[in-house]
């Protein structure tokens, strides 16, 4: 008896395009299948098209930037994207206890788990310096670790002293577009120097410095030129690794950035009670100026808190026209004072030459000239109009370093 023959049943056998759609979920499922999530930075996706395939990841992220305040620390990065341009989902942060091996620790606070955001805080940090990373993710997976940030100093909660601050005492022509300003603070810490005036409204500037190894920091000379006139304020903070600020200190400096000069009509001849029109003991000459000049721009000897002060020598009125004084006094070897055209002759010939003094009044500005005995020449009578015109030495400024200019300055119609 014989068998039935059996036919096996025919499998049919899927097309091209069905082969690559599978191979492509094949593929992909291998990829997803892979390892931890957190080590899974590309996959694939499969396209709209049947066995469409294509390839994606995570970009790294900069590394984020820290910033400490008072035992906390503020941790901030840049957005993520995956290659193709996707956003990512969010970010884990984490830290190390140095710039480079060290065992991470998950941050803790604001910065625990997924964050959503850029920026997170993490308060009461162990003690140490710490170093932070960001990883991106993208729903279960996650891309590079970010490079490790600067370090931010944690577990410090005490305030460093107030920054030393050195500035000029005097704010003037020569200097008030460059203005040094320079101290110490605690080293490694940062110091925020601000500069104001008494402006309405204020005029402010402000640096923020780092210090040196010692602790010196040193500003960028400011620019005042533009603050007003008066007191200037410069004041100090300190901010520690750990983000502790200090007091405050200031310092303060006198801007004057008026120059001196000589009073409208403010050189003036004057008869002493002697012949009148005719130089001879008792005869005067008088500077006034705008302000009080520097006495030791006049004589080196002299200080500011002398007073009126006196000079002994000899004036010389050289054919009768230019007047001039030359010390003869120990005390004062050198005097700065310049000379007056008389612009008419006094002199019957040659020079005249008299035994003299020149006397400083600050509380009058002026500077006085005075006329002692004949030690030389014939004098004359000067009937006609005189216009005395004094000329500055270089060298003579006020008070607070401003130059009194040296062109001619006419004075008013006076005769000896």
């Amino acid at each position: 008896m014989s068998r039935p023959i059996q036919t096996p049943p025919q499998v049919r056998q899927p097309g091209p395009r069905r082969k690559a759609r599978i191979a492509g979920v094949a593929a992909a499922a291998l990829v997803i299948s892979w390892g931890a999530p957190a080590a899974n930075a590309y996959w694939q996706t499969l396209g709209s098209n049947p066995g469409g395939a294509t390839a994606d990841s995570i970009l790294a992220v900069a590394a984020p930037t820290p910033s400490a305040a008072a035992g906390a620390a503020v941790v901030s990065w840049v957005q993520s994207t995956t290659a193709a341009g996707r956003p990512v989902s969010g970010y884990t942060v984490a830290r190390y206890p140095s710039a480079t091996g060290g065992v991470m620790v998950a941050a803790g606070g604001a910065c625990a788990g997924t964050i959503t955001t850029l920026t997170c805080s993490e308060a009461a940090l162990p003690a140490g310096t710490w170093y932070y990373t960001v990883t991106p993710l993208l729903a279960s997976w996650a891309g590079p670790e970010s490079a490790r940030s600067g370090g931010v100093a944690a577990g410090d909660t005490t305030a460093p002293d107030a920054p030393t601050i050195s500035a000029p005492t005097i704010v003037n022509i020569a200097n008030a577009s460059s203005v040094p300003v320079s101290g110490a603070a605690e080293a490694g810490s940062s110091v925020t120097v601000t500069v104001t005036d008494s402006a309405t409204p204020q005029h402010t500037a402000t640096q923020i410095l780092s210090t040196n190894a010692a602790g010196q920091w040193t500003a960028a000379n400011f620019n005042l030129s533009t603050f007003k006139d008066g007191t200037i304020t410069y004041t100090a903070t300190a901010k520690d690794a750990a983000g502790n600020v200090s007091a405050a200190r200031s310092a303060q400096s006198t801007k004057d950035t008026v120059a001196p000069s000589v009073s409208v009509g403010g050189v003036v001849l004057s008869n002493g009670g002697g012949v009148q029109f005719t130089p001879d003991a008792g005869d005067k000459l008088v500077v006034t100026f705008s302000e009080p000049l520097l006495p030791s721009s006049i004589c080196g000897n002299w200080t500011s808190s002398s007073g009126s002060q006196t000079v002994n020598g000899t004036v010389t009125i050289a054919g009768g026209n230019a007047l001039s004084f030359i010390t003869t006094d120990p005390g004062c070897p050198a005097v700065r004072f310049g000379s007056v055209a008389l612009n008419a002759s006094y002199s019957a010939g040659g020079n005249l030459t008299f035994n003299s003094s020149l006397a400083w009044n600050p509380a009058t500005s002026q500077l006085t000239v005075t006329l002692g005995s004949l030690t030389g020449g014939s004098p004359i009578i000067k009937n006609g109009n005189v216009m005395p015109t004094y000329t500055p030495s270089s060298g003579l400024t006020d008070g607070a370093g401003n130059p009194l200019p040296v062109g001619p300055v006419p004075g008013t119609n006076s005769k000896f």
